[in-house]
């Protein structure tokens, strides 16, 4: 026992050593975390031990490079034990061979999982879809079925318009596009040509540039963003995207709330009833707060006749579809995990992550969908608003065909410009 100990210290003192050969400027966090932390992982009775020596090296090195002072002591010392818990966290995910994805230490890392979704989310679910709504099950297959007895009790009757205006929400066209393409839905089919069924709007360079909501809840103004210029860019045959303002969306959108969250239709309806003319990017950039609503000093493009659908609840395959055929898809999704919060790469799958529209807090856009030869394993390609230096460049790598993953395919629209 003793001899394992001292053993181990030796490793973590070595490793220390070692850390400081490279400025601590020039690398990641998690990359100053593995240049002496891989060298000593040391699972004792199936526990990751790290001294407070080695912890207390990484932690400088976080404030530093992040940038971070503490009010008091009280709340730096607060601060240190949520980052111990993640650091422990990360490694421990991280030595798990089975797993398809990394996780790492990044700018969350002294952010509770609470600080984290209050800060960096955003997605508003319509009043319909919200628990007190809707039957108390654990799956969507409730909503499937409130549905079905609405729309067979009215069905082939004049009143099924009237009945519908009825529903206590303002998205009564959600419950619309629902209603056109759940009765004939063939959807998740297994694809058996899933290892050649490869698609990526980035490859055709009709994809803009990752952004970060900082501390701003306002995802879906990014997701918004990022499906209309898609849209924008096929509809004028240009080669280059066109970047518009997330921050206009953010302001001035009637139906959502600024940095505390909205959704796709408001926020197609804002630009629809201003007759689809939507600032750019250059002209009306992110400043990571809500502001007046700026009408003037800005260019705005011209977008025609904006128009969103509801892709039918749960259907992956609908969604690969639309993709090709339309252009990049706005979707919510169930992030309330760590694994989101640390995410680095790989393809990443989450046991028992919850598929209810309702519980839907986070917005993000599918650009496309791959297959990994080595794990033999199909994915969405989703872009978020989490920065560069989150996930893959910006990116995530998402398991697809997987029962509807955390959500996917709960809350996914796609736009149309005419």
């Amino acid at each position: 026992m003793k001899l394992c100990v001292i053993l181990f210290t030796l490793i973590l003192l070595i490793g220390l050593c070692t850390s400081r050969e490279e400025p601590l400027d020039r690398r990641s966090l998690q990359d100053f975390v593995d240049g002496f932390v891989d060298a000593a992982k040391f699972k004792f009775q199936g526990v990751l031990s790290i001294n407070d020596s080695a912890i207390s090296q990484i932690w400088s090195f976080f404030k530093t490079r992040y940038q971070r002072f503490y009010s008091s002591s009280e709340e730096e010392k607060a601060r240190l034990r949520i980052f111990r818990d993640h650091l422990k966290y990360v490694l421990e995910s991280n030595l798990q061979k089975l797993r398809t994805y990394q996780l790492e230490l990044n700018e969350f890392a002294d952010w509770t999982l609470a600080e984290f979704n209050a800060l960096k989310k955003g997605l508003n679910v319509p009043a319909s879809l919200r628990r007190d709504l809707i039957d108390d099950e654990p799956d969507e297959d409730a909503l499937r079925r409130s549905l079905t007895k609405l729309y067979q009790r009215h069905h082939h009757s004049r009143r099924l318009k009237r009945n519908l205006n009825k529903l206590q929400h303002k998205d009564r066209r959600f419950w619309r596009d629902w209603f056109d393409n759940f009765f004939n839905n063939d959807k998740n089919k297994n694809d058996t040509n899933q290892q050649t069924n490869v698609f990526d709007w980035r490859t055709k360079n009709l994809v803009s540039s990752i952004k970060d909501q900082a501390k701003c809840g306002c995802c879906y103004a990014f997701a918004t963003a990022a499906v209309l210029e898609t849209l924008y860019a096929l509809k004028t045959k240009s080669q280059n995207v066109i970047e518009f303002s997330a921050q206009q969306i953010t302001d001035c959108s009637s139906g959502n709330n600024g940095c505390r969250g909205g959704n796709f239709p408001p926020s197609v309806r804002y630009l629809s009833g201003k007759g689809g003319k939507i600032a750019t990017h250059a002209s009306y950039p992110f400043v990571g707060q809500q502001q007046s609503c700026r009408t003037s000093g800005i260019n705005e493009i011209d977008l025609g006749k904006v128009e969103y659908v509801a892709i039918p609840l749960g259907d992956e395959k609908k969604i690969a579809e639309s993709l090709t055929n339309y252009g990049p898809i706005f979707i919510g999704i169930d992030a309330d995990s760590k694994l989101f919060m640390f995410y680095k790469n790989g393809i990443l799958s989450i046991d028992n992550c919850p598929t209810r529209p309702q519980d839907m807090d986070h917005a993000m856009t599918i650009v496309g969908y791959g297959y990994d030869q080595a794990l033999k394993t199909p994915y969405w390609i989703i872009k978020n608003s989490w920065g560069t230096k989150w996930g893959e460049n910006g990116y995530l790598r998402l398991i697809k065909d997987a029962g509807n993953m955390c959500g996917v395919a709960s809350m996914a629209y796609y736009g149309k410009l005419s």
